[in-house]
């Protein structure tokens, strides 16, 4: 048509070499739902990160955005969340090799979360989900009522997928298991959403490469030693001078020092 032939002679804009400074603030329109909505979600300013990057922490010295976007900390509201949904969208694959990944999600070359790849190639099979099956519809998807894979019944998320006490009180295991709960989870990382109902969302563990080392102590009992003695060397002056003040005031007095103070006082 003569729309697809207007977008096969746009110029094509090429992508930046370099990558953004760190601490830049990057403001993205696409991640925030159209005045249409009805929405009053606001525009959102963040560096390099669409989701949760407001650090709430003092950022410590030497990191840069990859580090803190690695570490980052859920700590808006789920629902907040939801609302900046980027519908997914195909495209063909690139041409020739090697191929530039998909940057949407990168901080310094380092996927920092999962998004959607939209340059792939349609199969017969992959054609006929997106088509066929009503959790591939794209255009009705909503996080708060989803199908699964070909099903045709909605369900209510996150109330059908934790356990549910009837009318007796007795309780009953989720209307949905947990293969079908691995494709509404998909659901949500296609369309550029985090899955905020695991449980452990908002209390996740901590970074591996902020636990506390394993193993035999000789292994890093010497490193943890040297890290130490370069700290106690940065006040080595004020350290003398409380050493040699504790040692004279805890000198025994001579007979002179004691009559002196008597008749003196200190």
């Amino acid at each position: 048509n003569e729309y697809a032939d207007e977008l096969r002679t746009l110029p094509q804009e090429p992508l930046p070499l370099n990558p953004p400074p760190p601490g830049a603030v990057i403001r993205r329109a696409h991640n925030r739902p159209a005045a249409s909505a009805g929405s009053r979600f606001p525009a959102q300013l963040y560096p390099g990160h669409p989701h949760n990057f407001t650090p709430l922490r003092p950022v410590p010295t030497g990191w840069n955005s990859t580090d803190r976007a690695l570490r980052d900390v859920a700590w808006e509201s789920r629902f907040d969340l939801m609302e900046r949904r980027i519908e997914p969208r195909y495209a063909a694959e690139c041409v020739g090799t090697p191929r530039r990944e998909m940057q949407e999600g990168m901080i310094g070359g380092i996927r920092v979360r999962p998004v959607q790849n939209p340059y792939v190639r349609l199969k017969a099979a992959m054609k006929y989900r997106l088509n066929t099956w009503q959790s591939r519809n794209w255009k009705q998807w909503s996080p708060n009522l989803s199908h699964v894979r070909g099903g045709r019944r909605r369900y209510r998320i996150p109330q059908d997928i934790a356990p549910y006490k009837d009318e007796l009180g007795e309780w009953h295991p989720p209307r949905i298991s947990g293969r079908y709960k691995a494709d509404v989870e998909k659901q949500y990382l296609m369309n550029s959403l985090p899955w905020v109902w695991s449980n452990d969302y908002y209390n996740q563990r901590l970074h591996i490469w902020d636990w506390e080392p394993r193993g035999l102590k000789r292994w890093y009992k010497k490193h943890w030693r040297k890290a130490q003695v370069d700290e106690a060397l940065k006040r080595a002056d004020e350290m003398i001078e409380d050493y040699r003040k504790e040692r004279r005031q805890a000198k025994r007095l001579s007979w002179i020092e004691t009559i002196v103070k008597e008749f003196a006082g200190n």
